[in-house]
């Protein structure tokens, strides 16, 4: 019998410095010293271009100590998308540029090129091949075992045709693949993960038994099971045990393997345990599940088609190219023990490489903005304008910002998660239906004397969400700088009675001011509260945004966590990574709902409180007669802070 045996590891760009020197101490490190010790041991590993270049930017002696196990013929390192994309959802062309760059990247960086290929989080589609056969890779290391169903498809490798197209697939051994992955999940303990792993085997009708660990799984099994042996130590036992009948660890790629003698197919599907969804079987279904990353994708394909019209400068060209290929990581469209979607700096990374694209294409003659667009796809069009620092996406429904991007540092502050409360545990706004997408300037009615401690928009006793309405958009100039959206609501509750709600945006250098006229065409007076909920992903170190008031020129500190503040006129959240401050300021004095949005979940750090956005909500009481209007403006500005903003209460 011969082992292939093989580790992986699905860290990517986004992933936070901390986790990635955790994996270096703890995993990757130590198996490299180990094969470095033991020359009579050979393996396959995956890791993304991107942590390659990691190593060599802020550890480069663990590059020499790659490069030196390759030179010995003693490891084998695995091709696939250098930004670790999800290949299903990205061109022909951009599939075959990302392999090609991994190839090349390994070929002259450990002199070896790469024959074998791994597919990340084994999302698989046969027309894969062609973009695989092009980069001169021959085989593909995959688990055939389907993700919900456990129906595992051929176990021996086999060749596989698409297209004229032929590769090799070697499937892993999968009772391997979920003894790690109940390990991780806490299904087995240490002493049960051993007694079971002494009960397996590779056994023949195979004469190859392909082994690949995912290391990220066991970091996550042993961040919650503190009596655990180290990484390396269970790595060791399980090669140890798989090979203790005298089997010879080979690698593929120095011709150890025989040609595959069977014939077969993979069909498309997401496949192995490396992903923590349990309802999902098909990877592009969670762009039914999440609205947000079916926002995010939506945005990526609508940037894509906008390269398409840069045709002039060649050098500019080429700049968004390799930007929009920076923005094809697959991180925040799954969920596994990285943390997946729900790790906002995933987002993050896509959106910031999506703005500067964005930003070089607006200064094109040939992309005039406004564009009017249906990013989403789901039948409305959405309104994207582009300034020289900010830019945005206006939804007809509610005539909300889905995005509000910050140019100047790359971040969108409108980028929210919701999710869903059996995948995670959400440490507050409990109420929020699952996946249910929050943007900003949303309005809201409430009830006259409402308790707003007790918030939650989908409360329908107690308030009237306009999110659901599709507002008319009129686009004021040529410009796009100034926009009317307006919407009639009849019979509202609370005694309110029939409004019109009218909002006029008008987008500024820094700032976006928005001024509302609501009328009453009714016959009776119309009493309640009117609020305009802003969502914001704040660029915070902690679980928590800073928020602070300036009354007479001093600055009074605003109390964490959830909190209803009256009788403010202006409100600045101070964004740490980004080292800028957000302004919320009215010509009325109103009061400040506030709460925090965040989750725990389990990853390969342990239990992480992962935040997500802050909703901040300004709420005025309105008394209108009838055939009368209320006004007020609600501006909202981004400026980069010159000074440490000063949080401290002032007496």
């Amino acid at each position: 019998m011969r082992i292939v045996l093989g580790s992986y590891s699905q860290l990517s760009a986004g992933t936070p410095a901390p986790i990635l020197e955790r994996a270096l101490a703890e995993a990757y490190k130590p198996i490299l010293t180990y094969l470095y010790k033991h020359p009579q041991v050979n393996m396959h590993l995956y890791l993304s271009g991107w942590t390659y270049e990691w190593f060599e930017t802020n550890h480069p002696e663990v590059n020499m100590l790659i490069a030196d196990l390759c030179k010995k013929d003693q490891l084998e390192l695995l091709t696939g998308g250098f930004n670790q994309p999800v290949f299903q959802i990205i061109s022909g062309k951009d599939r075959s540029t990302q392999i090609e760059e991994m190839t090349t990247f390994i070929r002259k960086r450990f002199a070896k090129r790469p024959r074998t290929a791994w597919i990340y989080n084994q999302i698989w589609n046969p027309s894969l091949i062609s973009a695989l056969d092009t980069c001169s890779v021959e085989r593909v290391l995959i688990s055939t075992t389907e993700r919900l169903s456990e129906v595992q498809g051929a176990i021996e490798p086999f060749v596989m045709q698409e297209m004229g197209k032929t590769i090799e697939i070697f499937p892993t051994f999968e009772p391997v693949n979920k003894l790690v992955f109940q390990l991780a999940g806490g299904a087995l303990t240490y002493r049960q993960f051993s007694e079971s792993l002494s009960k397996i085997s590779c056994t023949p009708p195979s004469d190859v038994c392909t082994i690949m660990i995912n290391l990220d799984q066991l970091l996550e099994a042993q961040s919650f099971n503190a009596s655990m042996p180290s990484v390396l130590d269970v790595f060791v036992q399980i090669a140890e045990h798989l090979s203790s009948d005298g089997s010879q660890t080979i690698l593929l790629g120095s011709g150890a393997s025989s040609p595959c003698p069977y014939r077969g197919y993979l069909a498309a599907g997401w496949y192995g345990n490396d992903s923590s969804i349990v309802d999902i079987g098909t990877f592009n279904q969670m762009f039914i599940k999440y609205p947000e990353l079916n926002q995010l994708y939506g945005k990526l394909l609508y940037v894509t088609d906008l390269k398409r019209l840069y045709r002039k400068n060649k050098e500019s060209k080429k700049r968004i190219g390799l930007l929009l290929e920076k923005a094809m990581i697959g991180s925040p469209f799954i969920l596994d023990s990285t943390g997946g979607c729900y790790r906002s700096s995933y987002r993050k990374y896509i959106h910031r490489y999506l703005n500067e694209t964005e930003r070089l294409l607006a200064v094109h003659e040939d992309v005039p903005y406004p564009r009017i667009v249906d990013i989403d796809f789901d039948g409305y069009q959405e309104h994207v304008r582009v300034g020289k620092n900010i830019s945005t996406v206006m939804h007809p429904k509610g005539a909300t910002l889905s995005d509000i991007n910050h140019l100047v540092t790359g971040w969108n502050y409108g980028d929210t998660f919701t999710g869903y409360s059996h995948e995670v545990d959400r440490v507050s706004m409990h109420s929020i239906p699952d996946g249910s997408a929050q943007r900003s300037f949303n309005d809201i009615f409430l009830m006259l004397n409402s308790k707003l401690d007790q918030y939650g928009k989908y409360n329908q006793k107690m308030c009237f969400d306009t999110s659901e309405t599709e507002y008319s958009i009129t686009e004021c100039d040529k410009s796009g700088l100034e926009t009317l959206c307006e919407a009639t609501f009849e019979k509202l509750p609370f005694s309110l009675g029939d409004l019109i709600v009218r909002k006029r945006y008008k987008f500024r250098l820094h700032t976006i001011v928005v001024e509302y006229e609501i009328s009453n065409i009714g016959t009776q007076r119309s009493i309640g509260m009117f609020a305009s909920e802003l969502n914001l992903s704040i660029g915070t170190k902690s679980d928590s945004a800073n928020l602070y008031t300036v009354e007479s020129n001093k600055n009074r500190q605003l109390p964490p966590g959830k909190a209803v503040i009256p009788q403010l006129k202006n409100v600045r959240i101070v964004d740490e990574i980004n080292k800028t401050y957000l302004a919320l300021a009215s010509d009325i004095r109103f009061t400040l709902v506030k709460e925090d949005f965040g989750v725990k979940l389990a990853t390969l750090s342990g239990i992480e409180v992962l935040y997500q956005y802050t909703q901040v909500m300004p709420v005025w009481e309105i008394d209108i007669a009838p055939q009368k209007t209320f006004s007020c403006t609600l501006a909202f500005r981004i400026e980069r802070r010159i000074r440490p903003a000063t949080s401290k209460e002032s007496t």
